[in-house]
């Protein structure tokens, strides 16, 4: 494995307030991530859902590496 291998993606988030009952986080291809009240969220709220959307990105990622290595260990003679 290269230290490119452990490099973290990055992810940018913004707020679509297209409606104003609804707030909507959503990744920078516009993926939905939470949605939250027009009235009730908090900014805590907002960065714990972007944190955890994050953490799952990072898991799956990592999760797709293992499986190439194994995959790649299998493969050889």
């Amino acid at each position: 494995m290269s230290t490119e291998d452990f490099l973290f993606p990055v992810f940018e988030y913004h707020l679509d307030e297209s409606d104003p009952d609804i707030l909507v986080l959503r990744r920078q291809d516009d993926t939905f991530v939470a949605a939250f009240s027009g009235q009730g969220f908090t900014k805590e709220g907002i960065i714990e859902a972007a944190k955890e959307d994050y953490r799952e990105l990072l898991w799956v990622r990592w999760a797709r590496q293992m499986e190439d290595t194994d995959q790649h260990k299998s493969a050889s003679p």
